[in-house]
């Protein structure tokens, strides 16, 4: 059967769509068995090639963007699998750098529907969902590209997660928090013990510093399954300093110190167990940025112990080269206008952090739309240090509407000033028209919001923003 990109599309999207109604109508714990399944009747593509599999509520997919990027710069050939797209379908999936392309989508997709039609018909399963056909396409995909390592992330959790099909030579976990909670659990353990799930026998976790509850949690599953557990963390003082006296957590075998912060990256030094790379840089701004690149340099130096080569210019240089979009991501200037994906408390707490100590603004401007299955009141708790909040909301069924996040601002952010705005592209005028020169506006709450706020900037003028736009798909 034929097919072109918008019927392609249009089949991807046709399965129950977590990511687009917040809910799950199927049973998860069938999702590992029908991607087992669909893959075994694909020809098992995963096997091709070897990989990283990255889990975690923050984090995941910058750790990957860096370690996918040094990789590169090594003359590896790289496939990139991550979640959600900001603009576009394809940017989900992309090899060496580049975006799988519609034609590649159009021309996989029909034999992933074939696949799909025959383990329907033996009523094995239940139905497929949105996002195992995703997997499925760029795991095949890869195979098809000849990819020799993939660095995968995780879509949600880690155990019952699609990706967990895959056998990684370095299983990856980056900061836990409070997200997906009526899912993955209500309590740290509770998410961290699910993120844990991509553990592997005899395998190797890394991971970032984090709670004691959420560390105390992975090692149990680290201790069950064989596998050596790594900790990465700050120079300085360790959160879980008394578990590691106890003997319960080996202490941070990786540690990151910061030398120079600015708009334009920062500088930083990383003590590992064979010594120390010093005067690294990362154009990525924040603290917790430069933890993710920790956790790549030590997810890279596992992987070169697994036959995986690259040497320390491929990592300086890579590190270097690196590019996220949407964390914060600087799109204007007088007022300074800057454009980030946070959607918890957690990363909200370290967005406002990031923003303050790196650009010092007069006052701090917010332009929020969220999602209304979050943990808003806690977001909303982080903003109520700011002095102004325009709301609107993105583009997506799992909005909120502006007038119901400005009844739970008197709660929870009373000191705000706050506006409301119909769309994106509103609000962001409307924040600008409120703004001194010296004052910064930051879009944030979503990833939908920030892929709006991204798409506004390249209407008006930021060639930058519109030569990595590579198709609108929603």
């Amino acid at each position: 059967m034929m097919m072109d990109y918008k019927e392609a599309l249009s089949y991807i999207y046709g399965f129950t769509d977590y990511e687009r109604n917040g809910k799950y109508t199927r049973d998860r714990n069938e999702n590992i068995l029908r991607e087992v399944e669909l893959l075994k009747r694909l020809g098992d593509p995963h096997l091709q090639y070897s990989n990283t599999l990255i889990a975690g509520t923050k984090g995941k997919g910058s750790t990957a963007a860096y370690i996918e990027r040094v990789l590169r710069e090594a003359g590896i050939r790289t496939g990139l699998y991550t979640q959600p797209d900001l603009h576009t379908f394809r940017e989900r999936s992309q090899c060496n750098g580049h975006l799988i392309s519609e034609q590649e989508v159009a021309e996989l997709v029909p034999e992933i529907k074939s696949a799909v039609e025959q383990i329907e018909a033996s009523q094995e399963y239940g139905p497929f969902i949105t996002y195992e056909i995703g997997t499925a396409l760029a795991l095949l995909y890869f195979a098809r590209q000849h990819v020799q390592h993939a660095v995968v992330e995780v879509g949600l959790g880690g155990r019952l997660d699609a990706t967990n099909v895959t056998h990684p030579l370095v299983s990856v976990i980056t900061s836990i928090s409070y997200d997906h909670m009526s899912i993955l659990g209500d309590t740290l353990a509770k998410i961290a013990t699910e993120k844990a799930g991509i553990i592997k026998p005899n395998g190797i976790v890394v991971t970032s510093a984090q709670a004691p509850e959420a560390l105390l949690a992975i090692a149990a599953i680290a201790q069950q399954r064989n596998a050596r557990m790594m900790r990465i963390g700050s120079v300085g003082v360790d959160p879980a300093e008394a578990e590691v006296v106890a003997g319960a957590l080996l202490p941070c075998s990786y540690r990151y110190q910061i030398h120079e912060q600015s708009e334009q990256g920062q500088r930083f030094s990383i003590q590992t167990p064979a010594g120390t790379y010093a005067d690294l840089w990362t154009p990525l701004i924040g603290a917790h940025q430069v933890e993710n690149a920790t956790v790549a340099v030590a997810t890279l130096e596992e992987l070169l112990q697994k036959g995986i080569q690259w040497d320390e210019a491929a990592l300086r240089k890579g590190l270097a080269a690196v590019h996220w979009p949407a964390r914060i991501q600087v799109v204007g200037h007088q007022p300074t206008v800057v454009v980030d994906g946070a959607h918890n408390a957690d990363s909200m707490h370290k967005l406002l952090i990031a923003l303050r100590s790196t650009f010092e603004p007069h006052r701090l401007i917010c332009v929020l739309g969220v999602n209304k299955d979050k943990d808003i009141a806690r977001m909303l708790q982080e903003l109520a240090t700011v002095d102004t909040i325009v709301l609107t909301q993105a583009n997506n069924p799992r909005a909120m509407k502006p007038e119901e996040l400005q009844a739970l601002m008197s709660a929870y952010a009373p000191a705000v000033s706050v506006h409301l705005a119909d769309t994106c592209d509103q609000a962001i005028e409307l924040a600008k028209d409120l703004a001194d020169p010296s004052d910064l506006i930051c879009a944030t709450g979503s990833l939908y919001l920030a892929g709006e706020a991204l798409r506004w900037a390249a209407g008006h003028g930021d060639t930058t923003v519109a030569a990595e736009i590579e198709g609108i798909d929603h």
